[in-house]
Order: C-alpha cells, then structure tokens, then sequence
C-alpha cells in the first residue's frame, strides 16, 4: 500500500456516494395491484421501484463495485497494522472524516507527549517499512 493509495481513501468514498445519488435520480418508481397468497385473497397495492437499466447505469454499477473493493483493500490494510499507536495514526490521518486532519491533530489526539514531526515519521517510516 502507497501513500497515495491510502490518501485516495476519503475520494474514493465521496465518489461512491455521488455515484449512489446520480443512480438514486434515475430511480423508477410504480404500484402493482397484488392479493394475499394464502386465503382470504385480499387484493392490496404493492411499491415497486428500481434503477432504470441503461448503459450509463450499468457502468456506474461496475464503477460502484470497483470503488468498493479499493474501499475495502485500504480499509483491511489499515485494520490489519499489528501497532495500535501506528493504527490509529493511519485512522485518523486517512480513514476517518471527510477533511484530512493536521498532524499535530493526531498527535493531540494520540496524546502521550508526541509531537507532529513524530507522528508523521512514523507514518513515512512504516510505510517505507513494508515498502522494502
């Protein structure tokens, strides 16, 4: 995993939702008429709704689960670091929220009297790690 893989997390994430709100638009909605299966056959309207079957459709669906998948790889990644400092580190600077926070934010917020400069060293310096 690269840092730029890791910093494509939160787009990744933004894009899928907007892909989501494009298909939701192209939603189509109706009513059936349908009865109970079992007596007494009570006819009642049933909701029906779907996404409109077009080219454009279809692509946004195979995007939506490439997406997914890169989601998932960085997220496994992230989960998977055997230090729970370094963990954290990697939540906060490429997982969580919608803004990628300061340095000296996560160094607050991991606390034990590191500074930014520390924090992001050992970012760079686990990656570096696993890049050999």
């Amino acid at each position: 995993m690269t840092k730029a893989e890791l910093e494509q997390y939160r787009s990744i994430a933004t894009e899928i939702d907007e892909i989501r709100d494009r298909l939701n638009k192209n939603t189509v909605h109706g009513t059936v008429t349908g009865s109970d299966s079992e007596f007494p056959y009570v006819k009642h309207c049933i909701s029906v709704g779907g996404v409109e079957e077009t080219e454009r459709s279809k692509r946004d669906m195979l995007l939506i689960q490439r997406l997914e998948r890169q989601k998932r790889e960085i997220e496994c990644f992230v989960h998977n670091i055997p230090d729970s400092i370094t963990r954290r580190i990697f939540t906060y600077r490429y997982i969580d929220g919608r803004v990628k926070p300061s340095w000296q934010w996560i160094a607050f917020k991991i606390g034990g009297g590191n500074s930014a400069d520390a924090v992001k060293k050992r970012v760079y310096r686990f990656l570096k790690a696993i890049d050999k």
